[in-house]
C-alpha cells in the first residue's frame, strides 16, 4: 500500500500557525498597553503639589488672622500710649501693662512667629524711647496724628476696605524657599489692592513673620525720629 503526499495540507497548516502567532502577538500588545495605562493614571491623579498645599494653608492663616484682628482691633492697639495723670491728652511713652496684655493675645492665637513677636516689641521699645525724649508739643494726642503713627492701618496699609474683607482674601505671587514664604494678599481678582506678607514655618506650621505695614517702624530708629522733630 502506497502513502500519498499532500502538499496542500501542509501549506494550510502553516497559514493557520502564522495566523495564530499574529493573533497571539496582537493580544499580548493590547494587554501590555492596558496595563501600562492603568499604571500611569493613578500616578497622575495623585500628584502631590507642595505649592498648592502651602497656598491653601497660607490663605487659611491670613483669613483667620485678619478675622481675629478685626474682631479684637478695639482691644489690640499695637503700641498703646501711657498718658500723663494730670494732663490726660499728653502721652509719655508706651503703656507697658497694656502692651504686655496685647502681646499675650498675639501669642494665644498661634498665628505669629517668634521673630514677629520679637520685632513687634523692638518697635514698641524704639517708640517708647523716642517719646520720652520728645518735647511736649509732639506728645499731645489732640494735635492730630502723632509722629509715631502713620495715616493708614498698619495691618492692611489702607483706610477703606470692603466689609468683612477677610472672608474673601486670596494670595498671589507666592514664592516659597524651604521654611520661608513671601506673597501678597488681595481682596479682589483685579488685584486693586495688595499687601505683602512674609511667613515662616515653625514646628511644621506656617506663621506670619512680617507684615509690610510695619516697615516704616522697622526702618525708623530713635535718631531718625529726632531728625523728623528737628526738620
Amino acid at each position: 500500500m502506497q502513502l500519498s503526499h499532500n502538499p496542500t495540507g501542509k501549506t494550510q497548516n502553516m497559514k493557520n500557525l502564522n495566523l495564530f502567532i499574529i493573533y497571539l502577538t496582537i493580544t499580548l500588545l493590547i494587554s501590555c498597553t492596558e496595563k501600562s495605562e492603568k499604571k500611569v493614571t493613578p500616578k497622575e491623579s495623585t500628584t502631590f503639589n507642595p505649592i498648592n498645599n502651602d497656598s491653601v494653608a497660607l490663605t487659611k492663616l491670613i483669613r483667620q488672622a485678619y478675622e481675629w484682628y478685626n474682631i479684637e482691633e478695639s482691644l489690640v492697639h499695637d503700641f498703646p500710649y501711657q498718658y500723663d495723670e494730670k494732663q490726660d491728652s499728653i502721652f509719655t511713652g508706651i503703656d507697658w501693662d497694656k502692651y504686655q496684655n496685647n502681646l499675650q493675645l498675639f501669642k494665644q492665637t498661634d498665628f505669629f512667629s517668634t521673630d514677629f513677636l520679637k520685632g513687634h516689641k523692638a518697635i514698641a521699645m524704639t517708640i517708647d524711647a523716642s517719646i520720652k525724649k520728645a518735647d511736649i508739643r509732639w506728645r499731645n494726642i489732640n494735635d492730630g496724628i502723632p509722629l509715631w503713627e502713620t495715616d493708614a492701618n498698619n495691618w492692611c496699609s489702607c483706610q477703606d476696605y470692603p466689609e468683612e474683607y477677610w472672608k474673601v482674601l486670596t494670595i498671589d505671587s507666592l514664592v516659597i524657599n524651604q521654611d520661608r514664604a513671601d506673597f501678597v494678599w488681595t481682596w479682589d481678582k483685579d488685584l486693586s489692592h495688595t499687601y505683602r506678607v512674609k511667613a515662616k514655618k515653625e514646628d511644621g506650621k506656617w506663621k506670619i513673620n512680617e507684615l509690610s505695614g510695619f516697615n516704616f517702624f522697622r526702618d525708623t530708629d530713635v535718631d531718625e525720629y529726632d531728625k523728623m522733630m528737628k526738620d
